[in-house]
């Protein structure tokens, strides 16, 4: 059962690409799955009422194994423009960790596909799974270049290397991630990866399954939604799959082979 917990903000930073980074102080609490996510709520009134949903951006275990957690938004509306203008020393309230986590990659290699924002859970799942004899890679994607989050805290672990993407050509790949996963699958038609993970809008993932599915590579996806509970209980995460079922993504995901939601028959 997902605890709720009341835990001080200890900094909110600069994350680059007009994201921000709140880094929670450490407080007695069940360590995360990578792609799991919490749902956080400020001290403020009834206005917004509900909580937001948050991927664990980062999490480590400090002293007295107490785990502090990291979360990275954009100000998009008024809850996220509370938390991101929250002072250092407010209290918190999250519960969780909620949802379905990431799985460890099949082989020995594996790359990690990021629209904008997207990227919040790829430095846990990069913490999780980088080894000696595993190749990990970040192909991540903006409309601009001012608006490509930053990943220098964990590009260490990329020892496969980091591609850029932007829409405008102002960086990198000229075109969409998505073009820029295509473009990198098919230079490495010889040895693809042994798994791709993709989280950004909904219509990207949908294109990036594809382009995987094409290749014959597998795929997992982080899904998004508003929602009201984290819990499955307000349904208002629900999504149709292409089989006409449905998928709550609080509680069947939010992470899950792409498989499960597309099929061929719907390819972009």
């Amino acid at each position: 059962m997902p605890a709720l917990s009341r835990i001080p903000l200890e900094t909110v930073e600069d994350a680059g690409g007009g994201c921000l980074r709140l880094v929670c102080a450490p407080a007695s609490l069940v360590a995360p799955m990578p792609g799991q996510f919490y749902m956080v709520r400020g001290p403020w009134e009834a206005d917004p009422l509900l909580p937001r949903p948050f991927s664990v951006a980062r999490f480590r275990t400090v002293k007295n194994e107490q785990v502090q957690l990291e979360f990275l938004l954009r100000i998009i509306g008024r809850g996220t423009r509370l938390l991101g203008t929250a002072r250092a020393g407010i209290e918190l309230d999250i519960l969780g960790p909620l949802g379905v986590g990431f799985e460890q990659p099949p082989g020995d290699s594996a790359w990690m596909v990021a629209g904008g924002i997207g990227i919040a859970p790829f430095p846990a799942l990069t913490d999780a799974i980088a080894a000696p004899e595993r190749s990990l890679s970040l192909l991540i994607g903006a409309r601009t270049h001012t608006e490509i989050p930053g990943f220098k805290d964990f590009e260490a672990n990329l020892s496969g290397g980091v591609e850029v993407a932007t829409d405008d050509g102002s960086a990198g790949f000229a075109g969409t991630v998505v073009d820029l996963l295509a473009s990198r699958l098919d230079r490495a038609s010889d040895q693809p990866p042994s798994q791709v993970y993709v989280c950004g809008p909904h219509a990207m993932m949908e294109a990036a399954a594809a382009v995987c599915r094409d290749a014959g590579v597998p795929c997992s996806v982080s899904l998004e939604a508003p929602m009201g509970c984290g819990m499955g209980t307000c349904r208002g995460c629900v999504i149709r799959t292409f089989r006409n079922t449905n998928f709550t993504i609080c509680t069947d995901g939010p992470v899950t082979d792409a498989n499960v939601i597309w099929s061929d028959q719907n390819s972009p």
